[in-house]
């Protein structure tokens, strides 16, 4: 498989080497880091707003001295795809006065 020569490229990279399927659906996480939680929760309204299909959940971070809301979306690990989320997620956590901070999918257990 071709990758692009990018940090989202060398993830997928990485995810194919440790035999993971890149056809079928993951768990992708992404993840966007705010300083106050009432900012973190009214991203988290207008994403469920859009109808976008997530799962999240919404963690104290003492290491950044704020909140990491992770939306957790299911999907087929295509790079196209995943910027196009990435991209969906950043314009609407700025309005927030949020930062978004990558993406990771859990490697399946054996």
């Amino acid at each position: 498989m071709d990758f692009p020569n990018t940090d989202d490229g060398e993830m997928l990279r990485e995810m194919h080497k440790a035999g993971m399927d890149l056809t079928s659906p993951h768990n992708i996480d992404f993840f966007i880091h705010f300083g106050k939680k009432k900012d973190a929760e009214k991203m988290q309204t207008e994403v469920e707003n859009n109808g976008t299909e997530a799962i999240f959940s919404l963690d104290e971070n003492e290491t950044h001295d704020g909140w990491v809301l992770c939306c957790t979306i299911a999907m087929i690990p295509l790079h196209d795809d995943i910027i196009e989320v990435e991209r969906a997620f950043d314009k609407i956590a700025a309005t927030h006065q949020g930062e978004s901070d990558g993406w990771g999918v859990l490697q399946p257990e054996e």
